[in-house]
């Protein structure tokens, strides 16, 4: 990954642990689930079709500035996706998205949907010779739902799609904990 995404995610984790510390309704979660793929890319003069899927895993955290608008950062390694051989794909990076969430009820549960910046590595590679380590910053959106218990703790579930060379989706399953 190039060195201007790496200090860019430092940076914005020291300002997150900073502000979050003394912020009340921040967060700090970790997530898994499963990225896919369905496109067409191209590289070094070469083109092949990609529709799979692989592990994903993330880190974030985040804070809310009023009851229903925060904002989140995290790094989301969206795994090594290859099809039979011929196309292979590997994408991670930092994002930084404004997320906006709406209670329902009073038992713990709400909905939330986010939109931001992705400062994302890609590694593309079709064989037999065309390969390519791309990077960029491209736009990350999603929605989602979570359940907060013992106010400390939560669980989500989050779809959010990834924009880069080649698009990734995400659905995943995070833990929570809130302070």
């Amino acid at each position: 990954m190039n060195k201007s995404i790496r200090t860019a995610a430092a940076l914005a984790a020291t300002l997150l642990w900073s502000a979050g510390a003394s912020a009340e309704g921040g967060y700090f979660g970790v997530g898994l689930g499963k990225a896919s793929i369905d496109e067409t890319v191209s590289e070094g003069g070469l083109s092949g079709a990609i529709d799979e899927n692989s592990t994903a895993w993330k880190v974030f955290g985040g804070f809310f500035i009023t009851d229903n608008l925060g904002v989140e950062l995290g790094w989301t390694d969206l795994g090594d996706m290859n099809e039979g051989g011929n196309v292979d794909i590997e994408t991670e990076g930092f994002m930084a998205a404004a997320i906006g969430s709406l209670p329902i009820g009073d038992g713990g549960f709400s909905v939330h949907a986010k939109l931001g910046a992705y400062a994302w590595d890609q590694d593309i590679a079709i064989t037999p010779n065309g390969a390519a380590s791309n990077d960029g910053v491209d736009a990350v959106y999603g929605i989602g739902a979570k359940y907060v218990y013992d106010e400390m703790f939560g669980i989500q579930l989050d779809w959010e799609r990834y924009n880069a060379k080649a698009d990734v989706d995400l659905i995943s399953i995070g833990l929570t904990l809130n302070f």
